[in-house]
């Protein structure tokens, strides 16, 4: 059995940044679980269907792990206002100017973010990684066992599971969650719009359900459009054109006609909800070290995707968390 300082578990975007954290404060990381297959750019398909809004504090992060930079600028777009439109057509909006801020929040491919990530836990010194999948945690005797497919075994201080709202690694260690349907269905897919979206954000809330349009470099937009479950699957079914020309229906003439530039994706929207937040093994915790941010973890946010970015990422975070594991061996980590 091999003895390493932690065992990260799932290769996403939180995975990566959580290992490169800890790596970088010196600890000898196991990474665990086959690479994350990104978006190959097409004529038809130019963007990921996967978009992520990161906000400040999170790029801030981003910079901390000297990933940022990396990434293509011109593959990001800025948010500098948001409106959003009420079902009896009033209407707010936000901006940047108004905030004092120079954004407030910047749009970004998934894949872009696991390019960079990639590449740096690829440099990394102190990063090993393991294409195997995990299977199940011990309770050992100088720490926790950590046991994978194909035999290998790894004897570890700090498991971090980072492998989803369907997390292996929670369910190893006997925590169950409740799951609440919602009744609803986030339909995701690229647009091309007729005018130019001047960095904006749209969110429409109608008698169908939310309504988002998110700014993509060009003239490009991320739909999220949350909708009752039996729509969803609809919207979903429909053609590429047929969607398109539904969501132009669906939405303010600001942007004109709406063109297809990309599959379309539909996710259940559901909150997940742990029983308990210890036990003899492990301790859940969120960004804050508050429990109570783990509800929601598989909600697929109106703004972009939802993701507890900040967990585990940032140096600090990641010399706290090890710290509290070596005073007592036997706890471990579940990001959602």
């Amino acid at each position: 059995m091999r003895s390493i300082d932690v065992a990260v578990v799932g290769a996403g975007v939180v995975g990566l940044a959580a290992a490169l954290g800890l790596a970088q404060q010196g600890f000898k990381i196991a990474l665990i679980g086959p690479r994350v297959r990104v978006h190959e750019p097409t004529d038809t398909a130019p963007f990921d269907t996967r978009i992520y809004a990161v906000a400040p504090a999170t790029v801030a992060l981003l910079e901390q792990l000297a990933v940022w930079k990396r990434v293509d600028v011109a593959r990001t777009n800025a948010i500098l206002t948001m409106r959003v439109f009420g079902d009896r057509g009033d209407a707010l909006t936000f901006d940047a100017y108004s905030a004092a801020v120079e954004r407030l929040a910047t749009i970004v491919e998934e894949s872009e973010l696991l390019r960079v990530l990639d590449t740096a836990c690829d440099f990394q010194p102190g990063i090993q990684r393991l294409a195997a999948e995990f299977e199940t945690l011990g309770d050992g005797a100088d720490g926790i066992s950590v046991r994978l497919s194909g035999g290998d075994e790894l004897l570890v201080k700090l498991v971090v599971g980072a492998d989803g709202a369907q997390s292996a690694v929670r369910a190893a260690t006997g925590v169950n969650a409740k799951v609440t349907d919602y009744g609803q269905t986030a339909v995701v897919t690229n647009l091309a719009c007729e005018r130019p979206h001047l960095d904006t954000a749209w969110q429409w809330f109608t008698d169908e359900g939310v309504v988002a349009l998110l700014p993509l470099p060009g003239q490009h937009v991320s739909l999220v459009w949350s909708a009752p479950s039996s729509l969803g699957e609809a919207l979903a079914a429909l053609d590429a054109d047929a969607l398109a020309e539904r969501v132009t229906l669906r939405t303010r003439p600001d942007l004109g006609a709406l063109k297809p530039s990309g599959r379309t994706a539909a996710f259940p929207l559901r909150l997940v909800v742990v029983e308990r937040l210890k036990n003899e093994l492990m301790e859940i915790f969120n960004v804050d070290g508050n429990a109570s941010g783990l509800a929601g973890a598989a909600f697929n946010g109106i703004f972009g995707q939802g993701v507890s970015w900040r967990t585990m990422a940032g140096r600090d975070a990641a010399r706290a968390a090890y710290d509290d594991a070596i005073g007592d061996t036997r706890w471990g980590f579940a990001r959602e």
